[in-house]
C-alpha cells in the first residue's frame, strides 16, 4: 500500500469514527442530563484538583530550584496555602453567616420595597401608548420570570455542591499527588500514545500547561482582588451585605465580559431598595472596580496569559452557556485556550495531522 493510499485511509478511519461518534451523541441526547450530572460528580473532585495544581505548580518548581525536595516543597505550600485559606474562613465565615442570616430576614422587606418601586415605575409608564405599555408590561414579567428562574437553578446548584462537601477532604491528597507524580503521570499517559508522537505531545503538554495555567492562576487572582475590592467599596458606602455581595462580585468575575454584569444585579437590586442615592454610590463602586480591573489588573496579570479577539471569547462565551449554562461559560475560555494552542501548533506546523 502506497503512502497516499494509507494517508486516505487513516482519514477515512478519523471521519468514521468521529461520524460514529456524533451519532452516539444523537441518540444519548434524551439521557444528557442524567449523563452529566453523573459525569460531573465523578470529575468535580479530580477537575478542582488539577485547578489547585495548576496554581500551585510554579510555586512547587521555585522551593524545588532553591534545593527542597518536591514532597517537602508541596507539604510546605500545603502548610502556607491551607493555613491562609482556614484563617480566611475562620475570621470571614462569622461575618458572612451573620449577614445570609439578616439577609434572610430582610427578603420580604426587600421584596415588598422591590414590587413598590415596580408599581411606581409601572405607574409612571400607564401615561405612554397602549402598545408601548403593553410591550413594557410584558418585559417587566418576563425580566421577573427570567430572575426567579435563574435564582432557583443557582440554589439547586449551591443544594447539590454543599452535598459532596465530604469531597473536600480528598481534594487536598489529590492535589498533592498530581503536584509530586506529574512526570510519572506524564509518562504513564504517554504510553498510550504511538512513539512518533512522543515529542509533539510533550511540546503541546508544555505548551497547554503554560498557557492554561496562566490563564487559571491570573482570572483566579484578578477575581480575588475583584471580591475584596468590592466588599471593601460596598462598605465604604455601607451597603448592606457587602460581604456577601462583594463574594457574588469576586464568583461573577470568573466569567470574562457578562460576569460583571451577573455581580452588578444583586447589588444594583439590593441598593434599590433602599434609596435612590445608595443606587448611585453603589453603581459608582461598581463602575470604578470595573475600571480598575479592565485597565490596570487584566492587562497586567492577563496580558501574557492568552492573545485571543474579544469577539472569539464573546463567541465562546455565547456557545457555553447556550450548550451548559453557567458551567459553559465559566468553561468557555479555558476550552477555547487549549483549542488556540492546538491550532497555533498545528499551523506552525509542529503537529502532524497525516502520517
Amino acid at each position: 500500500m502506497s503512502d497516499q493510499t494509507a494517508k486516505w485511509v487513516r482519514r477515512f478511519i478519523i471521519f468514521f469514527i468521529i461520524l460514529l461518534s456524533l451519532l452516539l451523541l444523537a441518540w444519548l441526547f434524551p439521557y444528557y442530563d442524567h449523563i452529566i450530572i453523573i459525569i460531573g460528580r465523578i470529575l468535580l473532585p479530580f477537575v478542582l484538583a488539577l485547578v489547585l495544581s495548576l496554581l500551585l505548580h510554579p510555586l512547587v518548581n521555585l522551593l524545588e530550584e532553591t534545593g527542597i525536595s518536591r514532597p517537602l516543597a508541596i507539604l510546605l505550600i500545603f502548610l502556607v496555602f491551607f493555613s491562609l485559606v482556614s484563617l480566611g474562613i475562620y475570621k470571614g465565615y462569622p461575618r458572612l453567616l451573620t449577614q445570609v442570616r439578616l439577609l434572610s430576614e430582610q427578603v420580604p422587606a426587600l421584596t415588598e420595597s422591590y414590587q413598590g418601586w415596580t408599581k411606581q415605575l409601572y405607574a409612571q409608564t400607564e401615561r405612554f401608548p397602549d402598545g408601548i405599555h403593553k410591550k413594557l408590561d410584558g418585559s417587566f414579567s418576563d425580566f421577573e420570570e427570567w430572575i426567579s428562574t435563574k435564582l432557583m437553578n443557582l440554589l439547586t446548584s449551591l443544594t447539590g455542591i454543599f452535598d459532596m462537601v465530604f469531597l473536600v477532604a480528598v481534594i487536598p491528597v489529590m492535589t498533592f499527588y498530581f503536584l509530586k507524580d506529574y512526570q510519572m503521570i506524564g509518562r504513564s499517559l504517554m504510553t498510550l500514545l504511538p512513539v512518533s508522537w512522543h515529542d509533539e505531545a510533550v511540546r503541546l503538554s508544555r505548551e497547554l500547561s503554560h498557557s492554561l495555567g496562566g490563564y487559571i492562576r491570573g482570572q483566579l487572582l484578578i477575581s480575588l482582588f475583584v471580591g475584596a475590592l468590592a466588599s471593601l467599596g460596598f462598605w465604604l458606602v455601607d451597603l448592606p451585605y457587602a460581604l456577601i455581595l462583594g463574594i457574588i462580585a469576586g464568583i461573577t468575575n470568573i466569567i470574562p465580559y457578562f460576569g460583571p454584569l451577573l455581580g452588578a444585579v444583586p447589588v444594583l437590586i439590593v441598593a434599590a431598595t433602599i434609596s435612590v442615592n445608595m443606587l448611585i454610590f453603589s453603581l459608582l463602586v461598581v463602575l470604578v472596580i470595573q475600571v480598575l480591573e479592565g485597565n490596570l489588573l487584566s492587562p497586567y496579570i492577563m496580558g501574557r496569559s492568552i492573545h485571543i479577539h474579544p469577539l472569539v471569547i464573546i463567541f465562546a462565551l455565547l456557545a457555553g452557556g447556550e450548550l451548559a449554562g453557567i458551567p459553559g461559560l465559566i468553561l468557555a475560555v479555558p476550552v477555547l485556550t487549549c483549542l488556540k494552542v492546538i491550532v497555533s501548533e498545528v499551523h506552525k506546523g509542529r503537529i502532524h495531522i497525516d502520517r
